[in-house]
């Protein structure tokens, strides 16, 4: 661990998916999972002296901690007389490029700060990583070397954006047990090599911390392993395992998509898009996508590259966005059951290319939150994704 830095690894909580695991557990204690238990907790008997209800549910995972699968534990705040042990069942896209020597418990506390819990136990034959812990927030595991891409899933011949970054701690104090994560800044002296494993295509920047990776032209869904080896990054972490500041390899899978595709994540689950259309209308971008049991669309009040936020399409560029999950339709806004207030969701779509009519090619993002009000409740779901379509007006 290095002296203490500037800036810790601080981020806005993520937004709630799916439906809460709950439990009520009392004085004699108990297990509570999630359905397929990559996440459970024990809750030793004494802990609390009361039935209290526990609950797990899944969060958007966090980019700038790198984090996999991340949940909130709840409640929040309660004394717990004995330390619970927390157990994730990671998974090979856990580690995936990484391996689990890198993988460590993480937390974030009420004012956004992201911890790392050191004291924990690895077990790679059962795929276990276990933690104990006298508080509740969200928790998850994160790797401290890893790949970030701009995106994923890219088309044939496009081109993305790949850093290499890795995280360091410290301890906030004496008195700390737990420490705070910060990002270490890559520079070239660090970066060994870049190179694609397999799958094809090119990168230019090897020496740096951030590359260009362009995809080879394929008419098929394929996938490319890029590797890159960094040195003298890593202080020594946990001494029952390797690697103390010598050679790091780590791999990053990206997927090469048809030159046209529509991909998106809403209420945790992903959909590739089997049908779409994008067309332009007075002015007005409309692009439709359907998939297996899903479907989404969205209404920009114009065709100029950059930013359309979620609003009223009569402002300057805003767009309107709705998606299904679970066959219930959720929108960018709704209106109040009893103050008729227009509500309109944080979220935008982005136009990155915009071609010509006849074929031009129309490439972008959208995120955002979008709503279902029902007998004057309300709730919510997160979208992600990006599109590559061709222009049918």
């Amino acid at each position: 661990m290095h002296g203490k830095p500037a800036d810790p690894i601080k981020t806005a909580p993520g937004q709630l998916m799916g439906t809460a695991t709950k439990a009520t557990i009392g004085a004699a204690g108990g297990v509570i999972a999630m359905p397929d238990q990559y996440i459970s907790v024990q809750i030793p008997a004494g802990a609390v002296d009361a039935n209290t209800e526990f609950s797990i549910q899944e969060v958007t995972p966090n980019e700038a901690v790198s984090t996999g699968r991340l949940f909130r534990i709840l409640p929040e705040g309660i004394i717990l007389k004995k330390p619970v042990e927390i157990t994730f069942r990671y998974t090979d896209a856990d580690i995936d490029g990484g391996g689990e020597d890198y993988l460590y418990p993480c937390y974030q506390s009420s004012n956004g700060v992201w911890h790392k819990v050191m004291d924990c136990t690895l077990d790679k034959g059962n795929k276990t990583l276990k933690v104990a812990t006298t508080h509740f927030s969200d928790w998850s595991c994160f790797r401290e070397i890893d790949i970030h891409a701009q995106k994923e899933e890219i088309g044939s011949k496009e081109e993305v954006e790949l850093s290499v970054f890795a995280m360091d701690s410290y301890k906030e104090n004496e008195q700390s047990e737990d420490l705070v994560l910060t990002a270490i800044p890559l520079t070239s002296d660090k970066i060994v090599a870049w190179k694609v494993v397999s799958g094809g295509g090119t990168i230019s920047g090897d020496k740096s911390a951030k590359v260009k990776y362009t995809a080879p032209a394929t008419d098929s869904k394929t996938e490319v392993m890029i590797e890159v080896t960094v040195k003298n990054v890593l202080s020594q972490s946990d001494p029952r395992r390797p690697g103390n500041g010598g050679l790091s390899i780590v791999r990053k899978k990206i997927t090469i998509l048809p030159e046209e595709y529509v991909i998106w994540t809403i209420g945790g689950k992903k959909y590739t898009g089997m049908f779409f259309a994008l067309g332009v209308f007075d002015g007005h971008a409309i692009m439709t996508a359907t998939a297996v049991d899903n479907e989404m669309s969205f209404h920009t009040n114009g065709t100029k590259l950059g930013k359309y936020s979620f609003g009223e399409l009569d402002d300057p560029k805003t767009s309107t966005f709705s998606g299904t999950d679970g066959y219930v339709t959720y929108n960018s806004d709704y209106t109040e059951c009893v103050t008729f207030k227009k509500v309109v969701g944080e979220g935008a779509v982005v136009f990155e290319t915009f071609g010509e009519s006849g074929g031009g090619i129309v490439q972008g993002t959208f995120e955002g939150t979008l709503y279902k009000i029902k007998n004057c409740e309300v709730t919510n779901r997160h979208i992600v994704g990006s599109f590559r379509v061709k222009r049918t007006y």
